[in-house]
């Protein structure tokens, strides 16, 4: 079954893009359930979030799908207008325009071996190998410290089943995510790893290219007018509770993932 969201767009009054205007954004395509590609379709409860917000003004949204790192250096030098999905850290609020409602919250959560015996507490931190994915920010402090000894790869799957074969000791991976890559590659990771703690919560955002100036300015601001639309009439619950029945029910059911469409 797949789960589609009609919802209008927003009144002649409130339309902000100009007729046919079209955003051109680039997401990560490995951060599922938030974007990227399922059995090769666009899908996302970030995806459906941006792409209702952008509607909301009145605006199209065309989506580029790359991997998290290229997506990060195309909006730095001003190849791409925004990539999302990304935290509103120090150095991306440094390096990046932000705009201030952030998309959706996310927990990040420490997961270990299945009857990992130790508890996890702020010592671990320094007596452990972690899993990460290149280029993620997981808090400043964790970032820069030199002393935590960290194990690079290319994905959140990548993590988790590290930790699952014992070539790590925890790995961090956003809540939502980890339910999913645990669901959806049990082949890959046999033995599921448990989550032992909290690292940190984070709103996480689109980042839009300094070097686009203006232009990457009312992006911005169309995203914040958009998403502040959604949220009152409604339509941003209903996204998120398709999305959360889909990752509490629907995937292990084999439902397709929901889909947000304009219009209906």
């Amino acid at each position: 079954m797949l789960t589609v969201l009609c919802i209008s767009p927003a009144s002649a009054a409130e339309v902000q893009c100009t007729e046919g205007e079209t955003i051109t954004l680039a997401a990560e395509d490995s951060f599922f359930p938030y974007s990227g590609l399922h059995n090769g379709k666009q899908r996302g409860f970030s995806f459906d979030i941006v792409r209702a917000a952008y509607a909301a003004v009145g605006c199209q949204l065309n989506l580029l799908y790359v991997p998290y790192n290229r997506c990060m250096e195309k909006v730095e030098n001003g190849t791409f207008l925004g990539c999302f999905n990304t935290t509103n850290s120090y150095e991306n609020s440094r390096k990046y325009i932000l705009h201030n409602k952030p998309l959706l919250y996310g927990k990040i959560l420490i997961y270990a071996r299945k009857g990992h015996p130790k508890e996890f507490d702020q010592s671990s931190y320094h007596n452990a190998r972690f899993a990460v994915v290149r280029g993620y920010t997981y808090t400043d402090e964790f970032d820069q410290d030199e002393k935590i000894k960290k194990v690079f790869v290319d994905s959140d799957l990548q993590t988790l089943a590290m930790v699952a074969r014992g070539r790590a000791d925890y790995a961090l991976v956003y809540e939502k995510v980890a339910k999913y890559q645990m669901a959806d590659h049990r082949e890959l990771i046999k033995q599921l790893p448990e989550p032992v703690s909290l690292h940190a919560t984070y709103g996480l955002y689109v980042s839009f290219s300094r070097a686009l100036g203006e232009k990457a300015e009312r992006a911005a601001k169309l995203l914040d007018t958009g998403l502040s639309h959604i949220t009152v009439n409604g339509t941003y619950e209903d996204i998120e509770k398709a999305w959360t029945r889909w990752l509490d029910t629907g995937l292990a059911d084999g439902d397709q993932p929901p889909l947000y469409q304009v219009g209906g």
